[in-house]
């Protein structure tokens, strides 16, 4: 707080300069111009919570893009609040992302969806050109998100809904600019195409629960049983704590509702049968769906050239 309230005491009086970010703004007024009001939550859940929940994370938001550091050029802050400003935009990033589950589960359609993941993904390169211009940051440090770290299920979200979306041309850049290319097994399956990978890494980052993914990837003949196993163990009662830990950082506690992602990622790329997925209320049908639809479409349209 000393930090950040020597950081506003010098913006007062001209010493710090201000650079032109603009996505969170934009964030912020997409998601309070959507019709939650209309929308039909995808999951049983207390809806006045949820908007209280809703509201609490686009106040953060908005209290760090008014009165935080973000605007503020990094290099004309102390180390103390260079450390900071790194927290406290890592944690917006964070926030941003959650987002995308709050909204999915409160009922936002699909084609929806990715106009907010649109926004989030702005707003998130924003954070790598902080994070890039912090050249008094060890290079570890600079890296926006790290997937070795409690970051990692922000890192799985951020490459399965391009997938979902049909919207793969986004990966490469966000391996690269966000992800610092450090990737897993599972980060590799879920980039491999976009990225033209010939090979996986054997590392896996977050052992619990991702590595119970592994026995989709060993099968001999593809098929679901391995996905349903994993969700069986990871998803269907109590969450596994990695999959919460996110949760915590940002303040929505362990139970907020959770979306297997990764999972319906993997049935598309691999052009799976997911009738016997479809049961499980944590897998989003509906992304899945839009994606073979424009997977579909884009096939005819090359077909037809």
């Amino acid at each position: 707080m000393e930090a950040q309230t020597a950081a506003s005491e010098k913006l007062q009086t001209g010493y710090i300069r201000l650079m032109q970010y603009k996505a969170l703004p934009c964030l912020l007024q997409h998601c309070q111009a959507q019709p939650w009001h209309l929308l039909r939550p995808r999951v049983d859940m207390d809806l006045e919570r949820w908007a209280e929940t809703w509201a609490d994370q686009l106040s953060s938001l908005h209290e760090f893009s008014s009165h935080g550091y973000y605007g503020l050029d990094v290099q004309d802050l102390d180390a103390d609040s260079q450390r900071a400003a790194r927290a406290g935009w890592c944690r917006a990033a964070l926030q941003s992302l959650a987002l995308l589950d709050l909204a999915y589960s409160r009922g936002l359609p699909p084609r929806a969806m990715e106009s907010l993941f649109e926004h989030v993904l702005h707003w998130c390169n924003e954070y790598a050109i902080f994070m890039r211009s912090d050249a008094a940051a060890p290079a570890q440090a600079r890296q926006p998100i790290n997937p070795a770290s409690n970051s990692y299920p922000a890192a799985v979200q951020l490459l399965a809904l391009p997938v979902l979306l049909e919207r793969q041309e986004l990966i490469p850049g966000i391996v690269e600019r966000l992800l610092g290319n450090r990737c897993d097994c599972l980060l590799d399956y879920l980039s491999a195409v976009a990225c033209e990978k010939d090979e996986a890494s054997a590392q896996v980052f977050c052992p619990k629960p991702y590595a119970d993914l592994m026995a989709f990837f060993e099968q001999s003949e593809l098929g679901t049983e391995p996905l349903q196993a994993y969700l069986d163990e990871n998803y269907s009662s109590q969450l596994h704590p990695a999959l919460a830990a996110i949760g915590r950082l940002i303040g929505m506690g362990d139970h907020h509702p959770r979306w297997a992602w990764e999972v319906a990622a993997l049935v598309v790329l691999y052009e799976l049968d997911d009738s016997p997925l479809t049961a499980y209320t944590c897998y989003p049908a509906d992304m899945v769906a839009l994606a073979r639809q424009r997977l579909a479409f884009n096939e005819a349209s090359f077909a037809a050239h």
